[in-house]
């Protein structure tokens, strides 16, 4: 069985409701937010430190919890779902306007608005959102969503969800290496971020190659 952190139990207990909603408001989208609320948990508990302490290990809960959900959209683009489809993934939550509403504001400003209700200060969530605190601040500003903060509490994952995630935590850390498998993840990933860049960089060195060799004399 891989290591797993000393303090397992404690935190998941503390933060897995919120964790969950957080990974649903901001993939919208019940089947992403379970797999990055599953993976946010396997780092945790496969901490460098398995003494990790409360603070420490909230942090890489969420930071990680955020960065999954950005790459749930980095993979596959996913538009804003309709209402019904939204209802269609038989959520135990209703979907209402004022849910419905903060669920079609931007990506960081979701992520900084309930982050900042489940009592992240700005420092923290500025890390999170690799984003300066300036830039943070303006993302908290009231929404105009009569019943936002509501919204996002109906969204906190139920008992049952939460023992059947804890359960199958444990069975991945039963049967595999969990901290080699995150470390692959992220390295792809990281890849998956960098894709872009690396194509440009070709396509610029393409292009210099082209007008060094018409420059040259004939």
């Amino acid at each position: 069985m891989s290591a797993i952190c000393t303090s397992f139990d404690t935190y998941f207990d503390a933060w897995c409701r919120q964790a969950g909603a957080l990974c649903f408001l901001l993939t919208r989208d019940a089947r992403g937010a379970d797999y990055a609320c599953f993976q946010s948990f396997l780092r945790m508990g496969a901490a460098k430190d398995p003494a990790i302490g409360e603070d420490d290990a909230r942090r890489l809960l969420f930071s990680s919890a955020v960065r999954l959900c950005d790459d749930f959209f980095l993979k596959k683009p996913h538009r804003m779902p309709s209402k019904t489809r939204l209802q269609e993934q038989n959520l135990p939550f209703p979907i209402t306007d004022a849910l419905y509403s903060f669920l079609k504001l931007p990506f960081a400003r979701r992520a900084a608005l309930a982050l900042h209700h489940f009592g992240f200060p700005v420092s923290e969530i500025a890390v999170f959102l690799r984003r300066r605190e300036a830039a943070v601040h303006p993302l908290l500003a009231d929404p105009g969503i009569p019943g936002w903060q509501e919204a996002v509490d109906s969204a906190l994952m139920t008992e049952g969800e939460a023992q059947t995630l804890s359960d199958r935590i444990y069975e991945r850390f039963a049967e595999r290496s969990v901290g080699v498998e995150n470390a692959i993840h992220d390295a792809r990933n990281a890849f998956d971020r960098a894709a872009p860049y690396l194509a440009l960089f070709v396509l610029a060195l393409a292009l210099f190659a082209v007008w060094f060799v018409q420059r040259m004399p004939a």
